[in-house]
């Protein structure tokens, strides 16, 4: 299964926040315990993308 979450970057005002980062080094830290993996970065169009790849077994 994928997700991906992706924005355009919006309008910055002052209670926007950069975050510290942390937040996404848990969550690929949590997917690669189950064999997946997370790519975040800026999109070259403006705003941010993150894409998780979850692996599900078949029943």
């Amino acid at each position: 299964m994928s997700v991906e979450v992706s924005d355009t970057g919006g309008t910055a005002t002052p209670a926007a926040g950069t975050g510290n980062g942390r937040g996404l080094i848990g969550l690929r830290e949590r997917l690669a315990v189950y064999g997946g993996t997370l790519h975040a970065g800026k999109r070259p169009t403006g705003g941010y993308r993150v894409s998780a790849v979850i692996p599900v077994e078949e029943t």
